[in-house]
């Protein structure tokens, strides 16, 4: 077993291209899971594991009995689901078994908070883009709304990462997975407003051309104190800020505008495949999550502007009605 968990660690570590950190958590999780299902202080034979769907319900009951929350619940779980996928993935089973497979284990997934498109067109004016640290704030809130970024996307690109001519920015995302983003519209100017009053003048004529060389390639698009990159902690705090400055905007965080931006492009017609790429979800059922607001937002409409669903909801009822 010994040899089965460093396969697991460099599963972890190479394949899914996890942090140390996140490694170490995961790793914390499986051997709680190992430790369960163990029989008389023995590790569990892989065979043993293969059938797993009762050692897994009953690891998972007791952590709720112990007092776990739902959402610690859910992280073992999701580290017992990489520890079977892994084990199906080199070979070792077969299936994963469905305890694993289908569901959650503590909670249903929360809906995320659902802005309009006016509370963030509002949003997006807050700043004073005539000096740089409104100009720096514009092109924050744009790239994260208009791009569906993630705050680590965010915070994480270089310049080395917009191409303006081609009208495209590469964004790291997770897993270390590279995706292509349109970058143009009111993003793309107000990433070039920004940029044109941080950088040096011959060094945004070389990015806007193109033919941006050298060091200043891994040169950070966005900056904090001392052009130092900034920190995701500072970014939370400006969209923090900047929404305190609009009524009704409290509690508005970077990833709910990446929640605005799926939903806004399903309003708008969006095919949920696109979106999916857009966003870099690994799988569907992720971006999914993301019609039941834009089916609310149809309800809503349908109930406002169809005659027979208005008399419908005043309890009015016609002669044809049944």
């Amino acid at each position: 077993m010994t040899s089965l968990r460093e396969d697991f660690i460099k599963y972890l570590a190479v394949e899914r291209a996890m942090s140390p950190r996140t490694v170490a958590a995961y790793l914390r999780d499986v051997d709680a899971f190992l430790a369960a299902a163990s029989v008389a202080g023995r590790e569990p034979s892989v065979t043993a594991l293969a059938d797993g769907r009762e050692i897994i319900r009953r690891h998972l009951a007791a952590l709720r009995r112990r007092g776990c929350s739902p959402a610690t619940v859910d992280r073992h779980l999701a580290s017992i689901r990489s520890f079977y996928r892994f084990l199906l993935l080199t070979g070792r089973i077969d299936a994963i078994p469905p305890t694993v497979s289908g569901g959650r284990g503590g909670r249903r997934r929360p809906l995320p908070r659902d802005l309009t498109l006016e509370s963030v067109l509002a949003l997006l004016e807050v700043p004073d883009t005539g000096t740089l640290r409104g100009a720096r704030d514009r092109a924050l809130l744009e790239m994260i709304y208009g791009l569906g970024l993630r705050l680590a996307e965010v915070v994480g690109l270089d310049l080395v990462a917009l191409d303006f001519p081609g009208r495209q920015v590469r964004v790291l995302g997770k897993g270390s997975k590279e995706r292509l983003l349109p970058l143009e519209g009111e993003a793309a100017g107000a990433l070039k407003h920004y940029l044109r009053m941080r950088l040096e003048p011959s060094v945004f004529l070389d990015l806007v051309d193109g033919t941006l060389s050298g060091d200043k390639r891994r040169v950070p698009v966005f900056t904090g104190r001392g052009e130092r990159r900034i920190a995701p902690r500072t970014v939370q705090a400006m969209v923090s800020r900047r929404c305190g400055e609009l009524a009704g905007m409290r509690g508005v965080s970077p990833h709910t505008l990446r929640h605005a931006f799926a939903t806004h492009l399903l309003d708008g017609g969006a095919g949920i495949r696109m979106v999916q790429e857009l966003l870099g979800h690994q799988h569907l059922a992720t971006t999914q999550i993301y019609t039941h607001l834009s089916r609310g937002r149809l309800r809503e409409a349908y109930d406002a502007a169809h005659p027979r669903a208005r008399k419908a909801a005043s309890g009015n009822k016609t002669k044809e009605d049944p």
